[in-house]
C-alpha cells in the first residue's frame, strides 16, 4: 500500500482524485490523506435539498459536492481529515471492520476512547467523530472516512439545518447524530492537526510505508474529472431524486398587514417542474409563472421575486416572501 497525503483543499479537486486513482492505476492499493476548506458533501443517492439549509449554503458561498458513495452528508472543513482506503478484494463490499478497527485503534493509541458504533460509524460515548462508505468496481474496493478533528460543529449544524417545509421523497436520507472533535479527548490537547495524521501514520503502518505524489499527467487527468463532472450543477444538484415540496407560510407585508401564503412545488433534476402559489386563499399565477422552470435556488427564486409588482397596499418583503419556498 502506498500513501498519497493530498496538498490541495478543494473538494471537487479531492473526490475527482479519489475517483481517478480508484478507476486507474490497477495494480496499486493506496491509503489517500486530504483535507477540504468548507464543503458539503453528499451521498450518490441523496437529494441535496432535504439535507442543507439552502440559503445559509448559498449566502455562505459553501460549496456542495456529489460523491460516489452512499451514505449521509457531512460538512468538512480544513480541521476536518478525510481518508480512502483504495484496496484489490473483488467485486463484493469489505468488512468495514478491517478498515475501521486500525483506525480505532490507532486513536485508542493516543488517548481518544473510540469505538465502533453501527455499521460504519466511530464515535466517543454516543457522540460520533467519523462517519465511512464503501463502493466497488471491477475488483477494487473504496472505503472512505472523515475523522472530525477541530471542526467548526457551530457552522456544521448551521449549514445541515434543514427546511421546516414538507418534502415528500425517495431518496436516501441522512441519519442526524451528535457529534464531537477528536482533539478535545486526546491526551496531548495541544497536538496539531497535521501531528495527528503523521501519528496515525505510524500507528497504522509500523514498520514505514511509501509516501507518493500525482504525477504532473494525473493532476491534469484529475482536473479533466472536475471540470466535467465534480464542479457540475447537473451532478451535484441536478442528480437528485424528483420531490414536492410544500410550506404554508404567515408573513407580513410592508404595511405590517398578515399575509396567508401556501406554496407546493414539484422539482426534477434540481429545477422547479411544477409550481402553485395561493395568496390569502387566491391562486397567484404570475408567482407561479415566474418560478416555473428556474433552478431550486435561494439566489435565484429572489431574483425572480424582485420587483415581481405586487399592489402597493400588498406589497411583500422578498426576503421573507423568498423564505416562503425553502
Amino acid at each position: 500500500m502506498k500513501v498519497l497525503d493530498s496538498i490541495n483543499t478543494d473538494v471537487y479537486f479531492n473526490l475527482a482524485m479519489e475517483e481517478y486513482l480508484f478507476k486507474n492505476n490497477l495494480d496499486t492499493e493506496y491509503l489517500l490523506l486530504w483535507k477540504n476548506d468548507n464543503s458539503i458533501v453528499l451521498g450518490k443517492h441523496q437529494n441535496i435539498f432535504e439535507e442543507i439549509n439552502l440559503k445559509a449554503v448559498e449566502q455562505a458561498g459553501v460549496p456542495v459536492a456529489r460523491r460516489n458513495t452512499g451514505g449521509g452528508t457531512v460538512f468538512h472543513d480544513t480541521n476536518n481529515l478525510n481518508y480512502s482506503f483504495i484496496t484489490n478484494q473483488g467485486d463484493v463490499f469489505a468488512d468495514y471492520d478491517q478498515f475501521l478497527n486500525p483506525v480505532i485503534a490507532a486513536l485508542n493509541e493516543m488517548g481518544v476512547p473510540a469505538r465502533k458504533r453501527r455499521t460504519s460509524d466511530i464515535a466517543i460515548g454516543e457522540q460520533k467523530i467519523s462517519g465511512s462508505a464503501q463502493t466497488v468496481k471491477k475488483g477494487r474496493v473504496l472505503h472512505h472516512g472523515t475523522l472530525l478533528y477541530d471542526s467548526d460543529l457551530s457552522l456544521l449544524k448551521n449549514l445541515l439545518k434543514t427546511t421546516t417545509g414538507k418534502i415528500t421523497s425517495k431518496s436516501v436520507k441522512s441519519v442526524r447524530s451528535d457529534v464531537t472533535n477528536i482533539k478535545k479527548h486526546l491526551t496531548d490537547q495541544t497536538m496539531s492537526l497535521e501531528t495527528f495524521k503523521n501519528t496515525l501514520l505510524v500507528t497504522l503502518f509500523p514498520d514505514g510505508v511509501e509516501k507518493v505524489s500525482l504525477t504532473k499527467q494525473d493532476i491534469e487527468a484529475v482536473e479533466a474529472l472536475v471540470n466535467e463532472k465534480y464542479a457540475q450543477w447537473e451532478w451535484n444538484y441536478g442528480q437528485s431524486p424528483k420531490f414536492s415540496f410544500e410550506k404554508d407560510c404567515t408573513i407580513l407585508n410592508k404595511k405590517g398587514k398578515e399575509i396567508q401564503l401556501a406554496v407546493k412545488l414539484e422539482i426534477y433534476k434540481g429545477c422547479i417542474a411544477k409550481c402553485e402559489v395561493i395568496v390569502d386563499g387566491l391562486v397567484n399565477a404570475k408567482l407561479s409563472e415566474r418560478l416555473t422552470g428556474l433552478k431550486y435556488s435561494y439566489g435565484e427564486i429572489l431574483h425572480q421575486l424582485e420587483g415581481i409588482g405586487f399592489t402597493k397596499e400588498n406589497e411583500l418583503r422578498v426576503d421573507c416572501l423568498t423564505d416562503c419556498f425553502l
